[in-house]
């Protein structure tokens, strides 16, 4: 998950760090990735990974509801709201 410097820093977060993302949804564990390219409270987790592929066998997609997102229903992918911790 690529992650704010500053926000690193608040959580006391170094490159590599293993984090946890969750929301009501569930949490993922994740590899913290420092890049200073996003604003201070965005995290951005690239790519389409399958659930065998994360530590717990548990995906991003976790992270998503199943209720269509408005105006015109679908998944919300780019706004999804998590709180993020070291793991």
């Amino acid at each position: 998950v690529k992650i704010h410097p500053d926000a690193a820093g608040q959580l006391c977060l170094e490159d590599g760090d293993k984090v946890r993302l969750g929301n009501e949804q569930g949490s993922v564990v994740l590899n913290a990735s420092i890049f200073s390219g996003l604003q201070t409270n965005v995290v951005v987790v690239e790519s389409v990974w399958p659930n065998s592929a994360f530590e717990e066998g548990v995906g991003i997609n976790t992270l998503i509801s199943a209720e269509a997102g408005p105006p015109n229903g679908g998944a919300v992918f780019h706004d999804t709201a998590i709180w993020i911790k070291p793991a």
